[in-house]
């Protein structure tokens, strides 16, 4: 019998590669090139982003806000100088003639949202960071349909990470129906480079002229549910020129999953100013990955320098960095009310919540007041500044959104919203807890334990 005859074929994965490189690269020197660079590549990559990830953390030069002309103040947030500034350093244009609505809670936002859905005519636009399967994911799914067979253009973008939970049945079902979805950044072996940029932004968008900015989610944590308390949660419903930012915002997340970038009026209609007293001046912060000072810390440190009497922040994972507690207890010291209401035990990842409290000492030393919200999960990202400037959106006070992921933010200079604002602000810590020295050190033995784990990492949260 002839010996090719008798030599069985390789099996292991290792022989075959083996076998291949012998055929196409019969050079030895080359072959160890190609499998040294096949094996070593991957972990210098990944090394390369930890360590763009430590930078992001750490390697930051500390900022001060100051006025450029000799003994020049900063501006004040409630002046026409102060929107000046902001849209110079943030790329952020406040306009007049917008009509802001304030929605609280997810009940009034998803049925707030469900009727203008149903009136769409031309164009749904929505985007969201978190989807899971339950009655509302349903609800989504039902009024997409219908809007699809109706002929309206339905585009779904969602997170590959925070909807990955959403089934191929249930996406498949939309599909069917005509709505276009897509992926932004799914999580493969492939793109781990990309895996901890996520889209966290939350957008509605409906014929050019209605937009939706907020927290709110695709699941049933925003709804009455099994006795369980629905998380607490504020959002806004907008019309006005702002509606056109907030469509761009939405195609160049679109453009990146699909690489189609959608153009034409009737996503950016750039929606009728109102006009009447109660018009507002507003426009959209959208915010990326950036190196150096991003876009949202830039906002920060001019709102919290331009502080003249009070600075109400409510937020879901409050884990400020050195330069924003750096601002807060500047902002304290010059006598602003400065409060915070953050999540309490309900939170949904208690450790971030360790993260967040082990800043509290060096904040309350600075003269910031604290607070946690205690009937459910607290995920509102809201402030209001002084008497009239208010920001709603997706934005956390951590590392991850202020310098890593996409954020969707609206801000307003609009008297009767930040009164709005207030009022909400001042019932829901009539439901909270102050934070004092003392309660910090009547904590129990088990989170006094975990929030000194958490402050070793917590710049990287």
């Amino acid at each position: 019998m002839p010996s090719s005859e008798m030599t069985a074929p390789p099996r292991s994965g290792r022989a075959r590669l083996r076998l291949f490189t012998q055929r196409w690269l019969p050079a030895a020197r080359w072959r160890r090139w190609v499998a040294g660079a096949v094996f070593v590549a991957p972990l210098v990559y990944a090394g390369a982003q930890t360590w763009h990830r430590f930078a992001d953390a750490f390697g930051t030069t500390p900022v001060r806000v100051r006025g450029a002309a000799v003994g020049a103040a900063v501006p004040a947030v409630d002046s026409p100088a102060f929107r000046h500034t902001l849209s110079a350093l943030t790329q952020t244009t406040m306009q007049p003639g917008h009509h802001v609505e304030l929605l609280v809670d997810g009940p009034a936002t998803l049925a707030r949202i469900d009727r203008d859905l149903a009136s769409a005519r031309s164009v749904i636009a929505v985007q969201n960071y978190y989807c899971e399967p339950g009655d509302v994911a349903d609800w989504f799914k039902t009024r997409l349909i219908e809007r699809a067979r109706a002929g309206v253009a339905v585009y779904f973008l969602r997170d590959g990470f925070g909807c990955r939970s959403l089934t191929r049945g249930w996406l498949d079902s939309v599909r069917a129906a005509g709505v276009n979805v897509a992926t932004l950044r799914p999580v493969r072996w492939w793109t781990m480079h990309e895996s901890m940029h996520r889209s966290h932004v939350r957008i509605v968008m409906v014929d050019g002229r209605v937009g939706y900015v907020g927290g709110f989610g695709l699941a049933d944590k925003w709804v009455d549910r099994d006795g369980a308390p629905r998380w607490r949660e504020t959002s806004v419903r907008f019309t006005g020129p702002a509606v056109a930012q907030l469509a761009g915002a939405f195609a160049v997340g679109w453009g990146h999953a699909t690489g189609d970038l959608l153009s034409g009026d009737a996503l950016f209609a750039n929606g009728q100013p109102v006009s009447g007293d109660r018009a507002a001046i507003a426009g959209v912060l959208f915010t990326q990955r950036a190196y150096g000072m991003p876009v949202p810390e830039r906002f920060l440190a001019l709102a919290l320098a331009g502080a003249r009497k009070r600075v109400y922040i409510a937020n879901s994972y409050f884990v400020p960095n050195h330069a924003l507690r750096t601002w807060l207890v500047a902002a304290a010291r010059r006598g602003v009310d400065v409060r915070v209401l953050a999540p309490s035990a309900a939170i949904d990842i208690p450790f971030t919540r360790a993260a967040g409290r082990s800043t509290f000492p060096e904040l309350l030393r600075g003269g910031v007041r604290l607070y946690e919200y205690q009937p459910a999960m607290m995920h509102a990202k809201t402030m209001v500044i002084d008497d009239a400037f208010v920001a709603v959106g997706s934005l956390n006070l951590d590392n991850l959104s202020l310098r890593i992921n996409d954020e969707a933010v609206l801000l307003v200079h609009d008297v009767a919203l930040a009164d709005t604002m207030v009022a909400q602000f001042t019932r829901d810590l009539t439901q909270s807890v102050e934070i004092t020295p003392a309660s910090l050190r009547a904590s129990l033995l088990r989170e006094r334990m975990l929030t000194a784990v958490a402050r070793l990492v917590r710049d990287l949260l």
